[in-house]
């Protein structure tokens, strides 16, 4: 998830890395903390809610003010002292927040700043929509050579009658807080100073006081023992819970894993917290399923900082190396994968592995195509060789006459990836669709999914789909919930498609009204909801055209997606919302909606 304190941080020290001439700022300049304030706040209260967001005239007037700190030969801890004490007189987070942010980000992006050259409008346009003339940095592409002698498309395989089916369940972004505090407030807006930007990032919790700390208030919204659908992570007992009701109700054949183990306290993560949880919960995991394999995907949450994974190939890597990590992932994956895996894993957090019979599972590091990872900004193209690695994976399965599944934690029709990965690994899914039978993948905390088509045509035939996922987690305002597949079993010639998926959720809410613990419940039969007689291609497509006519069925779809009753109140103009929604559905590929969506983008 995007933070906004984060977002203001990037803006801030991008402008630090910049000596263009600016011929609104006076080159004698003097910096006038109060006057950058009242100008950034004018664009922030404009009663136009495209501007009044913290958006181009925050972002401009901004480097604005770091551009007049330069000329001025301020150091790099007065410019931080500035952008740190902006963000508190906004009140755009806790001051602890602001304070942090800039120690765990900073110097990462000088980092990058000082290896990568961008103008103002590439910084403010990377990161806030419709904002600068130049091109989008996030949006380069880069082309990858792809096998051809692809082999005549096969219709979607039907599982054989009267054979063995398959148990598999998937947990995605569980974001536990150890910091969760039962009584805190849920709605952490404490009023202190100008309140342009709404609740904080993260609530339910207590954060360090500062000196200009008003009198704490009582709270509006206390967060209940089980959780808060809120701006808040999961409390660990919540955790237990449901993996217990798992463990009691369930007989699992696998456990997938797309990633996101740490809280959205970005600005306090540290290497050794990020491995204790690593540690920990995968250690629940087993103790509830000592005998069910576990095969894991890395989530961006897992960097410290966050997204934070730079390619082997940079200059400078030892200093950033991720290297920590992958080997913390390598030794807690290790029981359930081969020591070839393993390897794979530290090189580059990825691996494949046989867990069936001609079933190969593949691990992406999809950390690699995050906006976030600013590392990628100095060189995007195939970091760590990952999808030259996927396609020889992949043409190894096809030639044996294999099927595999892929999870992987960011999917690739999201903002979030970088285009050029996005487009790539559209191409790869559909050169290789006769082999992929399944995708898993989280991130987003909601509960969709996004169709392939050949040619990237949304007129033409749907080739693939991806399963994304709910959170486990509550944040932000949404239940918890987690999902169990049906998969055509282990036997020869077995397709290994998933062939139903029931999702299931917790009601925090009433868990603490009732002070017992959630009551965890099936939410929805995949085919049975959506009247679906599989689950192929093809048959999400239709689905896809069922919602735009059919408004019943979309409002399921769309309390499924945040696990929230209250539709009208988050789709409140049905039809440009549900239009919204389903060119969602159709794009598989970021930044690409003027070609899964013209409609949308005149």
């Amino acid at each position: 998830m995007r933070n906004l304190a984060l977002i203001f941080l990037f803006a801030g020290l991008a402008a630090a890395g910049l000596m263009i001439q600016d011929s609104r700022v006076p080159k004698d300049a003097k910096l006038n903390r109060y006057y950058m304030t009242k100008t950034i706040w004018s664009f922030v209260k404009n009663p136009d809610p495209e501007v009044r967001a913290l958006s181009c005239g925050l972002c401009t007037v901004l480097i604005d003010t770091i551009q007049v700190m330069i000329k001025s030969n301020n150091t790099d801890e007065e410019i931080f002292g500035v952008i740190e004490g902006i963000c508190r007189s906004l009140n755009v987070e806790q001051p602890h927040v602001c304070n942090s942010i800039v120690e765990m980000f900073g110097p990462e992006i000088i980092f990058v700043l000082q290896r990568a050259i961008f103008t103002p409008d590439e910084i403010c346009g990377a990161f806030i929509d419709d904002c600068g003339q130049s091109e989008n940095p996030l949006q380069e592409l880069w082309n990858m050579t792809i096998p051809g002698n692809k082999p005549t498309v096969k219709p979607w395989p039907k599982p054989q009658a009267n054979k063995p089916t398959m148990r598999v369940l998937h947990l995605s972004d569980i974001h536990i807080d150890r910091w969760y505090a039962v009584g805190e407030d849920s709605d952490c807006n404490n009023g202190k100073g100008i309140d342009a930007f709404g609740t904080y990032a993260l609530c339910c919790r207590v954060y360090p006081p500062t000196v200009n700390d008003r009198e704490k208030k009582a709270a509006k919204s206390p967060a209940g023992p089980w959780g808060a659908t809120a701006k808040c992570d999961l409390p660990f007992q919540t955790y237990v819970s449901a993996m217990k009701h798992i463990n009691q109700t369930e007989k699992l054949d696998y456990i997938i894993v797309t990633g996101d183990f740490e809280a959205h306290d970005m600005w306090d993560y540290t290497k050794d917290r990020t491995k204790a949880n690593i540690e920990n919960i995968t250690a629940v995991l087993r103790e509830f399923f000592p005998h069910t394999p576990i095969y894991q995907a890395i989530g961006n949450h897992e960097g410290v900082p966050m997204d934070g994974m730079p390619a082997h190939s940079m200059d400078g890597y030892e200093t950033h190396s991720p290297e920590w990590l992958y080997e913390e992932l390598a030794n807690t994956w290790a029981p359930d994968l081969t020591p070839q895996a393993v390897q794979d894993v530290r090189y580059r957090a990825s691996y494949a592995v046989y867990i069936k019979q001609n079933l190969k599972l593949i691990s992406i590091n999809s950390v690699y195509c995050s906006t976030w990872n600013f590392f990628m900004f100095l060189d995007q193209v195939d970091p760590d060789g990952t999808l030259q690695w996927l396609i020889e994976q992949l043409l190894d399965s096809e030639q044996k006459g294999e099927k595999v599944h892929i999870i992987s934690h960011i999917p690739t029709g999201v903002n979030y990836c970088l285009k050029g990965w996005a487009f790539n690994y559209y191409a790869i899914i559909n050169r290789f669709e006769n082999t992929i039978s399944a995708q898993f993948m989280g991130h987003t905390h909601n509960d969709h999914f996004q169709v392939f088509y050949e040619n990237g045509n949304p007129s033409g035939r749907a080739t693939h789909f991806n399963f994304i996922a709910g959170s486990l987690t509550t944040y932000d305002f949404m239940n918890p919930s987690y999902r169990i597949y049906t998969i055509d079993g282990a036997y020869s010639g077995s397709t290994y498609v998933v062939t139903d998926a029931d999702t299931y959720w917790g009601d925090v809410n009433e868990a603490n009204e009732k002070n017992q613990e959630p009551n965890w419940q099936l939410g929805y039969n995949t085919k049975k909801e959506y009247q679906m007689h599989d689950l192929s291609p093809e048959s999400w497509n239709s689905l896809i055209k069922r919602f735009e006519k059919d408004s019943l069925l979309f409002q399921k779809f769309h309390t499924h997606y945040y696990r929230n009753k209250d539709y009208k109140k988050l789709c409140p103009f049905e039809d440009k919302c549900r239009a919204e929604f389903t060119c969602a559905m159709r794009s598989a590929r970021s930044y690409d909606d003027k070609n899964f969506c013209p409609s949308n983008t005149k």
